[in-house]
């Protein structure tokens, strides 16, 4: 009997860890996304939202796919989940030599330049990255930016993570980092909803200029779908629904700026 237990159990745990598609055809497409970066994408505590949410919700849409938003948590456990293949797309993210070793990466859906953000009272003189070192910066656990900016920042700068950018950006209003790194959509989203634009700028010129794009996992036989995916990516370009969806969604945040959880 105690063999027996344990051989149900085993199959059950093994039923549990299958991947997003355990066949080797593409039945549903599991989305997942951070879900603390407005205005590109977050979690209300009930769905999904944002610019990236409506892009591809109608891409998969018009492409007769079915498919689930599903919330997982910190941003880091969607990189795992990618990663184990327990996911099929992530909306939408920057393309890093490490992030290429499991995801396969779309078109362009979005410009997202990365920022610097300081507060207005304590002005700094930037021009380069080198302007950065000997200062405390913060940024939000998960975050990367690019190859080339990320090892300046691994072996160069003091950057210490925080939970979100929320709090990385109070920190920083208490003095406690002396800058703050993220895309400069997300950093402007969060500045307007807590009324704090006012107190803090970003600095110019940009960290670096960065894509936003969709990451099809690899391994997942959704992957399939990517060459068409792009196509209808490029018609809504044409079209001009990726520059309104990121206004709708800019005002859908200022209107209720909450970040959810489960």
């Amino acid at each position: 009997m105690r063999r027996l237990l344990a051989l149900l159990i085993a199959m059950l745990c093994t039923i549990f860890m299958l991947p997003a598609q355990a066949g080797s055809t593409c039945e549903r497409v599991i989305v997942s996304a951070d879900p603390a970066y407005p205005p590109l994408h977050w979690y209300d505590g009930k769905q999904f939202r944002g610019a990236s949410i409506a892009i591809i919700t109608r891409i998969l849409d018009e492409l007769g796919l079915p498919y689930e938003l599903r919330y997982l948590g910190p941003w880091k456990r969607v990189l795992h989940a990618a990663q184990n293949g327990s996911i099929d797309i992530i909306t939408t993210l920057k393309s890093t030599p490490e992030r290429r070793s499991f995801l396969l990466f779309s078109e362009l859906v979005m410009n997202n330049p990365v920022a610097a953000f300081v507060k207005k009272d304590r002005p700094m003189s930037y021009a380069k990255w080198e302007d950065l070192t000997g200062l405390r910066g913060g940024i939000a656990r998960g975050n990367r930016f690019g190859s080339a900016f990320d090892e300046y920042m691994d072996s160069r700068l003091h950057v210490s993570e925080t939970d979100n950018l929320e709090t990385a950006f109070t920190m920083l209003l208490a003095n406690r980092f002396d800058y703050v790194i993220t895309g400069y959509h997300a950093g402007q989203a969060y500045m307007a909803s807590a009324n704090i634009d006012d107190k803090l700028v970003p600095l110019q010129p940009f960290l670096i200029e960065s894509q936003n794009l969709f990451g099809f996992v690899a391994q997942s036989p959704c992957a399939v779908h990517l060459p068409a995916f792009n196509r209808q990516l490029e018609k809504l370009h044409k079209e001009g629904f990726i520059e309104r969806a990121l206004l709708q969604a800019r005002a859908d945040w200022r209107k209720a700026p909450v970040i959810g959880k489960n």
